[in-house]
């Protein structure tokens, strides 16, 4: 198919959100995944969706992904779109090199022109925004999630089949699985994110308390995932790591330095609690506790299970 715009995702509710996206600017649309997951991705308005494997995500490769989205850009191709995951980026930065294209990574919006194509995104740690006009097409685009809300379409998309080969030259010896049931924070509506001004790791106990109390996802800065590794990569929220914008974000203990700030900076109502009365992370927030955390946060605990109970 000579599509305009190329979307390809390996996560079907980010690929909705691609979809919705190019549909907006180009009447031409070929999504591709390698999902195990298709229910209904295929009813998102894109012209002809392309289903490779499927592939079990610990078994994707950048270099496979690279080849299929390649075989599937066609000389009408302006534009492809990617999310901004980590192995979405990777994809767009190895793609980009492939093809000797432009690359934007991070992007919150775009706009399809005759001969370019238009991105905005934030930079200086969020705190700035850049409009790039981006003139080597196919440009390469890998846009935030959570930016739209995917909507279905009447339309039915032509499903097409094919097989996929993985090209890594490394070989994945074990996979360990992290556990289950935790919540995407990008999905997550009420957050409690903690950072270095808990002590111990078997503190974080205390935390996951007050998370449950209130039906949060606990989250946290870079100290506590990347230096300590107490907590997992998934629940790193900053410039880094996980862009998230929940209803309510608690944080409890971060000193709040712009790195992190870019991570939550859209959440809806920020609660912060820490000690030192001239934290950053008190300009960022709504309500502000200067307060020790090893008394404040039990107390919280306490009443929330009593107004729950009662």
């Amino acid at each position: 198919m000579m599509a305009s715009v190329v979307c390809y995702s390996e996560d079907v509710s980010r690929l909705a959100e691609l979809i919705t996206f190019a549909k907006a600017a180009s009447q031409s649309v070929l999504a591709i995944t390698t999902s195990i997951v298709q229910e209904g991705i295929a009813s998102f308005g894109e012209d002809e969706l392309i289903v490779a494997g499927p592939v079990e995500p610990q078994k994707l490769d950048v270099e496979g992904v690279c080849e299929l989205i390649k075989k599937h850009i066609s000389s009408d191709t302006k534009l492809v779109l990617l999310s901004a995951t980590k192995f979405g980026k990777e994809v767009a930065s190895r793609l980009g090199a492939k093809l000797d294209t432009a690359v934007s990574n991070d992007c919150k919006s775009f706009v399809l022109e005759q001969n370019s194509v238009k991105v905005v995104r934030m930079v200086l740690s969020g705190n700035g925004v850049s409009t790039e006009e981006l003139s080597k097409l196919p440009a390469i685009v890998s846009l935030q999630s959570g930016l739209l809300v995917p909507k279905p379409s009447e339309k039915s998309a032509n499903v097409i089949r094919v097989g996929y080969t993985a090209l890594s030259k490394s070989l994945t010896l074990e996979v360990k699985s992290k556990g289950g049931g935790v919540v995407k924070l990008e999905d997550a509506e009420k957050i409690v994110a903690v950072g270095r001004g808990v002590q111990k790791r078997e503190d974080l106990s205390m935390i996951e308390k007050l998370a449950a109390v209130l039906g949060a996802a606990v989250g946290c800065s870079r100290p506590l995932a990347a230096d300590l590794g107490w907590l997992s990569d998934d629940q790193w929220i900053g410039l880094s790591g996980k862009k998230v914008k929940p209803k309510l974000y608690i944080a409890i203990g971060i000193s709040g330095q712009v790195q992190h700030i870019a991570g939550m900076r859209d959440s809806k109502v920020v609660v912060a609690i820490n000690k030192d009365p001239n934290a950053p992370i008190f300009a960022n927030s709504d309500y502000c506790i200067v307060g020790d955390l090893y008394s404040i946060v039990p107390e919280l605990i306490k009443a929330l299970s009593e107004k729950e109970s009662g």
